[in-house]
């Protein structure tokens, strides 16, 4: 099930690609350079790194500058059906894919495949891991790119 922000983003731009010439259509940007790319995806790592250890320590504080508000809502009722006890993530091996940048009216969502290696207990042995992560940076705020979405593609 897709967070409320995702979907209005989406309603959003079908409703603009049906009202609004081929040329002024919604914007798929390909980065022009791997340097660009590097940027975004170092971004991405970083974001995803960030987010385990915050989700480890239930820190919502955290969590709230990293996720978008519907998202954040989840994860509380996640955290909440967690419990208290301690929780341990450890990145083994991450690898990061930019599937796309789009440009809606309201924000630009990135589209990034994440995979590699994690161990989410401290007695077991690492497990290899595929999500898309949906990313969303809002155009009104100026603000930094947020979660909008996880989904697991394993």
């Amino acid at each position: 099930m897709l967070n409320p922000l995702v979907q209005r983003l989406r309603r959003r731009a079908v409703h603009l690609r049906r009202h609004r010439p081929a040329a002024q259509q919604r914007h798929r940007h390909r980065p022009e350079s791997g340097a660009q790319v590097e940027e975004v995806l170092q971004l991405a790592r970083l974001s995803f790194v960030q987010f385990q250890a915050a989700w480890d320590r239930a820190d919502l504080q955290c969590l709230a500058a990293l996720a978008t508000a519907p998202l954040l809502e989840d994860l509380r009722s996640q955290l909440a059906e967690r419990g208290p006890g301690p929780n341990h993530t450890e990145v083994l091996q991450l690898e990061a894919r930019l599937l796309a940048l789009d440009e809606l009216r309201e924000a630009f969502v990135a589209s990034v495949e994440f995979s590699g290696l994690i161990r989410e207990q401290l007695d077991t042995s690492a497990a290899p891991f595929r999500e898309l992560w949906l990313l969303a940076k809002l155009k009104a705020t100026g603000g930094s790119w947020q979660l909008a979405q996880v989904q697991s593609l394993s």
